[in-house]
């Protein structure tokens, strides 16, 4: 009997591991179709390591290269010397603590340890303080290469919000951290970390006198070396868990159906975290409940949070807001849940793991939570930040009527985009004119809530007759406009109602109809007026 209960609990892991993943994947393929499932696993896959793993390899490589640049010419002892005086104050630690808030910046958590290994170091920090490194140089981690993708996506001062807002969370990362370690081990508030000793005084540093084009060069390649490590390190957790989290994110493309496509999914997490995305709204800003993947996925790996943002922006679910929150939870979590572990068991201190990992998470929704305010502080002071010609351009002018001109047979361009009028809806990219038009509606509603007089609203229907068109092309470009106003509508519903215009009652209707700043009047439309007809009902 005892022999057979040994056998049980022998193979009881495996049991359960079986039990998960055919769930999982049994669950997302009884929605999707077990070949549509596997198809979209390999597309997306492929799609995320040639269009988003090597561009952040690439980005890797430019900000190694930098990183090392600036450690040869002596810009991070610079730095170093600067921040110096801000680190006892904000995170009671000694001033060479600052040398190592840069390195993570321009690398990853892992470069903290490398300093503390060095005695010179680690001999200026008492053991309570040493052991907060892991905690304080996480908060930085790949900073410089999180601020740089979300610049190169076409934001600007978003990102320098977020960084604010990280700094804000290393602040309570750090401190709470040395909290639990002197209340568990009080005597490590006195105790040095480490003493030099007479072969340590003694240890010199060989100087090799070398050309100047040969240090830029050997710091370029060997800084480009390292950022090609550093994008190889991040392959598996971009394939693995952006895919994984994608799919329970997206749902079907546009035509309503699965088909195998990359980027497909069953929509789980919207649903899930739409059930309390109020707790996420007023904490974080978020609008739309699917940008609780980035946090999830950056407890993990900041690389593959870093992934799911170009397909947010695809869907319109992200503006400023949300990447000032993105940088900020993104730099300060960086991965710790991989990476923490690792990093005490180098210290020596392993047994300290879940303290550090308890204060980190708390430090991570602190940066969020700042981030998030401190934006709104910004665009109550200065505006909504404008974005980069050619990037995520979410705030576009308001009051700006979208022009339409005829380029071909049945081809109307949209500012730099050309649509298809065709029976299928379909456009040269994959989303249809009401998609633009939902796209527009939602990302300038408040910058055109903030710009027009009170009382004012902003006509939709006048979009489709700023240009001469054929006759014949305004009513199908009538029931695009339409449909995406539809869209816009049952979204801002959603968000405030819970349920979509159809359900709602009378009283809900005229609430809603307060809260947009844009009217579907048709009526007042000029020059042409074509009558209504029940298949746009």
């Amino acid at each position: 009997m005892e022999n057979q209960s040994k056998g049980i609990k022998k193979y009881l892991g495996g049991i359960i591991c079986l039990v998960i993943v055919i769930g999982i994947f049994g669950g997302i393929g009884s929605v999707m179709g077990l070949p549509n499932m596997l198809n979209t696993i390999m597309k997306t896959a492929h799609d995320l390591l040639l269009n988003t793993v090597f561009y952040l390899m690439a980005i890797c490589v430019i900000t190694g290269a930098l990183g090392r640049i600036f450690v040869e010419f002596g810009v991070v002892g610079l730095l170093e010397r600067i921040l110096r005086p801000l680190m006892k104050p904000l995170f009671n630690l000694p001033g060479v603590a600052s040398l190592g808030a840069v390195m993570t910046f321009l690398s990853d958590n892992p470069a903290i340890i490398s300093l503390a290994k060095d005695k010179r170091f680690s001999t200026y920090f008492r053991k309570y303080q040493f052991i907060s490194l892991t905690n304080f140089g996480t908060a930085f981690g790949m900073g410089l290469l999180v601020i740089v993708f979300m610049v190169s996506q076409g934001f600007f001062v978003e990102p320098f919000i977020g960084l604010a807002g990280a700094v804000i969370g290393c602040i309570t990362s750090t401190r709470l951290m040395q909290r639990f370690i002197v209340k568990q081990y009080p005597d490590f508030k006195e105790e040095f970390a480490a003493v030099l000793d007479e072969n340590d005084m003694q240890e010199q540093e060989s100087v090799k006198e070398t050309s100047m084009f040969t240090r830029i060069l050997n710091s370029l390649l060997d800084g480009g070396k390292t950022g090609v490590d550093v994008g190889l390190s991040i392959i598996p957790g971009v394939l693995i868990i952006s895919t994984l989290v994608m799919i329970l994110t997206f749902t079907t493309g546009d035509n309503g159906v699965y088909d195998g496509a990359a980027y497909e999914g069953v929509g789980f997490l919207p649903w899930l975290f739409g059930k309390i995305n109020i707790i996420f709204e007023w904490l974080f800003g978020f609008e739309h409940p699917a940008l609780m993947a980035f946090p999830i996925t950056a407890l993990g790996a900041v690389g593959a949070a870093l992934g799911l943002i170009p397909g947010f922006i695809q869907e319109g679910w992200v503006d400023g807001n949300a990447i000032a929150v993105f940088t900020a939870i993104g730099m300060c979590w960086s991965g710790y849940l991989s990476t923490h572990t690792a990093m005490l068991d180098a210290l020596g201190y392993r047994k300290l793991t879940s303290k550090a990992i308890l204060a980190h998470t708390v430090g991570g929704l602190v940066a969020a939570i700042s981030a998030h305010w401190m934006f709104v502080l910004y665009a109550l002071v200065f505006g909504t930040p404008s974005t980069f010609e050619g990037g995520a351009d979410r705030y576009e002018p308001a009051n700006k009527v979208i022009a339409f001109e005829m380029v071909g047979d049945n081809q109307i361009r949209v500012g730099d985009r050309v649509f298809t009028d065709n029976p299928e809806d379909k456009s040269t990219d994959d989303r249809s004119l009401a998609n633009y038009i939902f796209d527009y509606l939602k990302s300038n509603s408040e910058v055109i809530t903030a710009d027009n007089e009170e009382g004012t609203k902003l006509n939709v229907a006048e979009f489709i007759f700023d240009k001469d068109l054929p006759e014949d092309m305004y009513e199908s470009l009538y029931r695009e406009v339409r449909v995406g106003f539809s869209w816009y509508m049952d979204e801002v519903a959603m968000k405030y109602f819970k349920r979509p215009v159809s359900e709602l009652t009378a009283e809900e209707k005229a609430e809603l109809d307060e809260l947009i700043p844009f009217r579907f009047d048709r009526e007042d439309v000029e020059p042409l007026a074509v009558e209504e007809n029940g298949s746009e009902e």
